[in-house]
């Protein structure tokens, strides 16, 4: 199907508006029959740097809105707990564990998404005064950590 520039422009920014207000994903903006495949989709991407940054945003908008819902169901509590007919307080583990799931799977997701914003940082990043990262040859074992220096790496043993 080809698409006047007018109509396209109108549907990336919907399908962008999708993604960043409502926290779709891309496939399931283009499931609706109104929207082009997600191959048209790409090829729009490939054919405008304007529109690469425009879904670059959505996409990171989006992002927010995950790390939004992670404290959202962390902190919603309604129903860890239920009253029982005898009035008992009963601790809902089911609703306690699938909360606990989507949590986690919201926190890999934006971990891989946006790593170095939300990932596990488990490098030590070292730098100078102007931020230049620099090489450090180390050695670690359990009990010690070896340093080498001039002199030891320059000598033949």
């Amino acid at each position: 199907m080809a698409y006047e520039q007018t109509e396209i422009d109108k549907i990336f920014n919907t399908i962008c508006e999708n993604i960043s207000s409502k926290g779709y994903s891309l496939r399931k903006c283009l499931l609706d029959e109104n929207m082009p495949s997600s191959r048209t989709f790409f090829i729009w991407l490939d054919e405008d740097q304007e529109k690469v940054k425009q879904y670059a945003c959505a996409c990171e908008d989006r992002h927010e809105r995950i790390a939004d819902e992670i404290i959202d169901i962390s902190d919603a509590i309604e129903n860890d707990v239920t009253i029982n007919a005898e009035g008992l307080e009963i601790t809902n583990y089911n609703v306690i564990q699938r909360d606990r799931l989507r949590t986690d799977s919201r926190k890999w997701l934006l971990g891989k998404l946006s790593p170095k914003k939300y990932g596990d940082s488990s490098l030590l990043k070292i730098a100078d005064n102007d931020g230049n990262s620099f090489k450090v040859n180390a050695i670690f074992t359990t009990d010690l950590l070896y340093v080498p220096t001039d002199d030891s790496t320059s000598k033949d043993s």
